[in-house]
């Protein structure tokens, strides 16, 4: 559901203020996975540890997803060559 949600993100930002709003929907999503890293490998409780790490999953997907809104503007005619990298 994550990956969906950053797409969506994207695609909202996108329709209020173009392209610029993908990417501050992509860093967005980017700083607060960071911040779950951190958070996350300062924890000395295991279960605490545990809820942090899933959702440090639910930033990282949802960074993937609105990466899939950006890819497509980087170069139109090779698309598919940057989506694969």
């Amino acid at each position: 559901f994550a990956r969906g949600l950053g797409g969506f993100l994207s695609d909202k930002m996108s329709a209020k203020i173009g392209m610029k709003g993908r990417l501050i929907a992509q860093s967005v999503c980017l700083f607060f996975e960071g911040i779950m890293v951190l958070i996350f490998a300062n924890s000395t409780n295991l279960g605490f540890a545990i809820v942090i790490l899933v959702f440090f999953s639910v930033f990282v997907q949802a960074a993937e997803g609105s990466s899939y809104g950006i890819v497509p503007y980087v170069n139109p005619p090779v698309t598919g060559s940057i989506a694969g990298i």
